[in-house]
């Protein structure tokens, strides 16, 4: 017998809300009703309540669960970004949650990263070159370190002689930038405004630092004598014989 007829079986508001916890990436109501019609298959038993599933049962159980957690209030809601389902913090929150992820972890894009990630994101499918042509500077490290951070992709190759690599966005810069997709992209001048007050901070903060100087004697004291050697005791005297006596 399997554990599924021994187990309680949830509805399905409490199946979306754990699998949505569980993912590693934002799920669509789709992805949800796949899982429960393929562990209906697999475990067969109690399970196969779901086989039958409707994508309206589950987009339901959806607005109920969002509207159960605005409710609540407690400091989190179900979010629909990059065209799934994703748990996102309260923005009200974002101060104290930002300081407490920023103990110990790198330090957020340059400010000309994010510049750069701003022309990809507005112009891709787009190569280096043209990139390069807009900043004005040579950006082969920026590229490289957004690739790194999955923040960019290669979408393609160019036509040009050599046919270098273009490059675009990912889903995960949808997800980190909390968009449902490009067409929400918006203005991104806000965010640009914001990092090059935050590097005008840091460099202010550099230049009022004190330079470190090695500490020196203080100036006006003489150095103390060296001590006298001890005189050298004279040898004593030697004792006179005494007369005999007669």
């Amino acid at each position: 017998m399997s554990m599924a007829n021994h187990e309680e079986i949830p509805d399905i508001k409490r199946l979306v809300g754990s699998l949505v916890f569980g993912a590693n990436r934002s799920v669509t109501a789709k992805d949800i009703r796949r899982c429960l019609q393929e562990v209906a298959e697999i475990e067969g038993g109690d399970t196969q309540l779901f086989t039958e599933v409707r994508l309206q049962d589950i987009e339901q159980a959806v607005a109920d669960l969002r509207n159960d957690l605005e409710r609540s209030r407690l400091g989190f809601s179900l979010a629909e970004v990059a065209g799934g389902l994703r748990y996102q913090t309260d923005p009200a929150c974002g101060r104290w949650l930002r300081h407490m992820l920023s103990a110990g972890k790198p330090a957020r894009l340059s400010l000309p990263a994010l510049e750069t990630l701003a022309i990809i994101a507005y112009r891709q499918p787009i190569g280096k070159s043209d990139i390069e042509g807009i900043r004005g500077v040579n950006v082969d490290h920026i590229i490289k370190t957004l690739l790194e951070v999955q923040l960019v992709r290669i979408a393609g190759r160019s036509e040009l002689p050599g046919r270098p690599f273009l490059y675009g966005t990912t889903q995960l810069f949808l997800e980190h930038f909390g968009l449902k997709g490009l067409k929400d992209l918006g203005d991104m001048e806000p965010l640009l405004a914001a990092a090059r007050e935050e590097e005008k901070a840091q460099n202010a903060k550099s230049e009022s630092e004190p330079a470190y100087e090695t500490p020196k004697p203080e100036s006006g004291v003489e150095p103390a004598p060296a001590p006298a050697e001890p005189p050298v005791p004279a040898p004593e005297s030697a004792a006179p014989e005494a007369r005999a006596s007669e």
